[in-house]
């Protein structure tokens, strides 16, 4: 009887083994590049611009604190309207998930997003297929249009989605999570062969000419 549990033991069949998985889960991945390192009151590091933009988007973006937790804070009172992007390794394979938390504290009256004459956002989080392809799909916050609604702003470039609407939630953290690989799919109608180049942001209110601000924080990237 002994030598039968001994037995039993060697061959794993009595005594519990490790669990294996199929596959290993990707671990989550930080990638807006701020935390207690970066300079408060400063640009937020590892950020850019297009050329020549640099001392604009530094009057609108800076590095806050809150709680003992650093973000991004961006107020448009002037018109500025620059995007910032955040350029970093994305493989969309093992990460097609992209997590976030924005906070709207002022939404430019009157914007809408899907009229050129209107088309301000508090909040706006792009992401990007290419630096310079213009192809992008740009999620906002809106002060006017409904969830979900979409808007074609460039023809098979670039689209505009509402996850968050109105001032219901003004001055409050949400979290957003997008499958970046399904909104592909999903808005331009084909499989996606590329992974993302980055991710950017924009607060603005300069075609309402009014004023615009945000905060931003929490960027990262996991599977699906």
């Amino acid at each position: 009887m002994i030598r039968l549990f001994l037995f039993l033991i060697l061959a794993g069949l009595l005594w519990p083994g490790p669990t294996v998985l199929a596959e290993d889960a990707a671990p989550e991945l930080a990638v807006d590049g701020v935390d207690q390192k970066s300079d408060l009151g400063g640009f937020p590091p590892g950020w850019k611009t297009y050329p020549f933009q640099k001392g604009k988007a530094k009057s609108v973006y800076h590095v806050q604190e809150e709680g003992g937790r650093r973000y991004i804070q961006a107020r448009d009172e002037k018109d500025v309207s620059v995007l910032i992007f955040k350029d970093f390794d994305w493989d969309l394979n093992t990460h097609p998930v992209l997590k976030w938390r924005w906070r709207p504290v002022k939404l430019p009256q009157g914007a809408q997003e899907d009229s050129r004459a209107t088309n301000d956002s508090a909040c706006g989080v792009y992401v990007a297929f290419g630096k310079t392809s213009g192809v992008a799909l740009k999620y906002v916050w809106s002060s006017t249009l409904p969830v979900g609604h979409v808007w074609e702003k460039e023809r098979g470039k670039f689209y505009i989605i509402v996850l968050s609407s109105g001032e219901s939630g003004l001055n409050s953290w949400q979290s957003k999570e997008v499958n970046v690989v399904e909104d592909f799919k999903k808005y331009f109608n084909k499989d996606l062969k590329k992974n993302p180049s980055g991710i950017g942001l924009m607060t603005d209110g300069n075609a309402t000419h009014s004023p615009a601000a945000c905060d931003y924080s929490d960027f990262t990237i996991k599977g699906g």
